[in-house]
């Protein structure tokens, strides 16, 4: 029997114990890029049984047990910005052996990404009984939004790699090249425009409630809704942008075990509210805290009454 063979058959039995260990990775992931406060997306997966053949057939130096990525990783993020913040969050969760920044230099465009090898479970870690870090760990990488699309759009073509790019005739190599650039720009555009975003009071208040909603949960809002309701939101106050961030910083750390609690038990979408999955919903608690009256007041001028009482309820608030 040929090693591939072996391997093939090897990986069939063990692959179901390597996929539970991806979803405790993903679990670790999650639960450690939470306090950063910024968008993020996890997943992580054992090979497919194909996959591994080919790796193995393609990488003919490796063997089924030094293969480096039976399971992989992967966090997405919004911004690069938030790709260093993001790496100290997961070297605090996890073991990470290496760390290999896809730097491609000043003068070279294409693939990038930050890949974490051999990346493990904590020596303290509950599940590191059944998930050693001799035996299990994955390849991790991180990436923003932007440089996903490149990953994912180059990867099942010839110009994936330098090596393949390098024996393209020479204008499709140079329009290759123009094309990851127009990526790479776009990618630090966005980056530069969420620093320098207009000083409007609710863009102010939006991205400050932003930072605090990402803590509990990663599902994203409709920020056009967001910023009509702050703009409704924000005089109720009778203060101070920065003395309104404030207050809410403050009331968002106060609460912030059950607002944990709250995201991370199985909601019902069917009872829940609408704004349960926007920012502004923490200002909205906020106030039906403290001045419950003026802010029932307020909102069935412009909102239905039964949205208000859907959010109360959710957050044990009762209108009787």
């Amino acid at each position: 029997m040929s090693s591939v063979e072996a391997a093939r058959k090897k990986w069939i039995k063990e692959r179901p114990q390597y996929e539970e260990f991806g979803k405790i990775v993903a679990a670790r992931l999650t639960e450690a890029l939470k306090p950063g406060g910024f968008w993020f997306e996890v997943s992580a997966r054992a090979k497919e049984i194909d996959s591994l053949v080919k790796k193995l057939l393609k990488k003919r130096r490796h063997s089924y047990n030094s293969l480096p990525d039976k399971v992989g990783a992967r966090v997405i993020l919004r911004f690069r910005a938030d790709i260093q913040p993001a790496l100290e969050l997961i070297r605090k969760a996890l073991v990470c052996k290496n760390e290999d920044p896809k730097d491609l230099g000043v003068e070279r465009v294409g693939y990038q990404s930050v890949h974490l090898d051999g990346v493990s479970l904590l020596e303290n870690d509950p599940d590191i009984v059944r998930f050693t870090s001799d035996k299990f760990w994955v390849e991790l990488q991180v990436r923003t939004l932007a440089q996903h699309l490149w990953s994912e759009m180059s990867h099942d073509t010839v110009y994936k790699n330098d090596d393949t790019v390098s024996a393209l005739p020479l204008e499709i190599k140079r329009r290759v090249n123009l094309m990851a650039g127009q990526i790479e720009v776009a990618d630090r555009e966005f980056d530069r425009l969420n620093k320098e975003l207009p000083s409007e009071p609710n863009i102010q208040v939006f991205k400050a409630l932003e930072h605090s909603y990402y803590q509990f949960t990663s599902r994203q809002p409709d920020v056009e809704l967001s910023l009509e309701v702050l703009n409704f939101l924000i005089p109720l106050y009778h203060a101070n942008i920065h003395d309104i961030t404030g207050r809410m910083e403050k009331f968002v750390k106060d609460n912030h075990a059950f607002l944990e609690q709250l995201y991370a038990q199985q909601i019902d979408t069917g009872k829940a509210s609408a704004f349960t999955w926007q920012p502004e919903v923490l200002m909205i608690y906020e106030r039906l805290v403290n001045d419950s009256t003026a802010m029932r007041k307020a909102w069935n001028e412009v909102y239905p009454e039964q949205e208000l009482e859907r959010i109360a309820n959710q957050f044990g608030i009762s209108f009787d």
